[in-house]
């Protein structure tokens, strides 16, 4: 689902003077989002960084309307996006109108259906954005998993394994499989880096936790230069794949705030808990970096139940962070979060169910 506006400009203005504008408001030029293949459309985006206001791009493209015969702007918004998105958009369409004049033809009627609702504190908007991306690492180990480039029990060795079962390294599923698996460590790995930046931004006793950090001239360079944060310069010098530490990094911005503790529970009667599992997981993925160890056991169907576990874990530890601070836990509106009891391919579980906002399927 995507938010639409269209403004058309008064006669005359041309389509130059239409994109200096939107230069002024803050749009770049990049992309050809609304009209995929017209050269002579023009097309920019706006996304702001600064505290995490926006979630989603705003694409903006310029064209000229054969129906009507002037210049029209067109902004376009996906769903998901944030309230200073929101803003963004309505502003964009304000201020065109107030420069060229013209009429303005918004979605929602007057412009103002859809809202997100009110903002939310800038690191609570981080803590999204890095679930937001674990979605987006998800999706893209998911789309693989479930697209026809991985063959369904396609073991061209699979009677010579009886006889000599170290031959099941050889078995493409398995050697896919313990692949990903470090890539899903990757992405773990990501969300807990990302989320801990957010939360170092705009803690307290910030002044306090960077006061022993020692960073390199080429992370000095990059601070200089605004390609990087403190925070995140700070962030790269800590590990993140061990649950151990990843919770005693979080404990020094916030003593009161465990991430661990809901995956500490016990979970539908298993014996082993969501951090034993997740735990698991990394020591198999340096067993396979360091030593090239191969699991042989770890097949597509394993794969995914691991997947299972990470997306739960991982959902836990958000709904956990954002109970301790009290801001909104809602989880990214994509089919990666649509959790049954088992994780299977898209094909064989038309019966998923969707998590409701404020809950996690357990």
């Amino acid at each position: 689902m995507s938010y639409e506006t269209t403004n058309y400009l008064s006669k005359g203005v041309s389509k130059r003077h239409a994109a200096e504008f939107a230069k002024l408001l803050g749009y770049k030029r990049a992309g050809n989002y609304a009209h995929l293949g017209i050269s002579e459309v023009l097309s920019m985006i706006y996304f702001d960084e600064k505290d995490y206001r926006s979630w989603r791009t705003i694409e903006l493209s310029i064209g000229t309307s054969e129906e009507k015969g002037v210049v029209y702007v067109h902004t376009r918004t996906q769903i998901g996006r944030s309230y200073y998105d929101f803003e963004m958009q309505n502003r964009t369409v304000r201020e065109f109108r107030r420069r060229f004049g013209g009429a303005a033809v918004r979605d929602g009627g007057n412009g103002e259906g859809y809202a997100p609702g009110p903002p939310i504190p800038p690191a609570a908007s981080g803590c999204h954005l890095a679930m937001e991306r674990l979605d987006w690492n998800l999706t893209r180990v998911n789309c693989y998993l479930h697209s026809d480039l991985v063959p369904r029990d396609s073991n061209p060795l699979g009677s010579v394994e009886k006889i000599w079962p170290q031959l099941r390294e050889l078995n493409p599923d398995v050697f896919v499989s313990n692949v990903l698996m470090t890539y899903l460590i990757s992405a773990m790995e990501d969300y807990f880096k990302s989320s801990y930046v957010a939360l170092l931004t705009y803690a307290e006793h910030k002044q306090k936790i960077l006061k022993g950090v020692r960073l390199s001239g080429e992370q000095l360079v990059q601070i200089s230069t605004g390609t990087l944060t403190v925070e995140q310069a700070a962030a790269e010098l800590l590990s993140f794949q061990r649950l151990a530490a990843v919770g005693r990094h979080f404990a020094e911005i916030d003593q009161k705030l465990d991430v661990l503790a809901p995956l500490k529970r016990p979970y539908r009667r298993r014996k082993v808990n969501l951090l034993d599992r997740l735990e698991d997981l990394v020591t198999r993925r340096h067993e396979l970096i360091h030593g090239m160890h191969v699991d042989s056991g770890l097949d597509r169907k394993k794969l995914e139940d691991h997947i299972h576990d990470l997306t739960v874990g991982i959902s836990y530890v958000y709904k956990e962070i954002t109970r301790h601070y009290g801001w909104p836990f809602k989880l990214p509106l994509s089919s990666n979060f649509f959790l049954t009891r088992r994780r299977r391919a898209q094909r064989e579980r038309p019966e998923a169910i969707p998590v409701k906002e404020g809950n996690v399927a357990r």
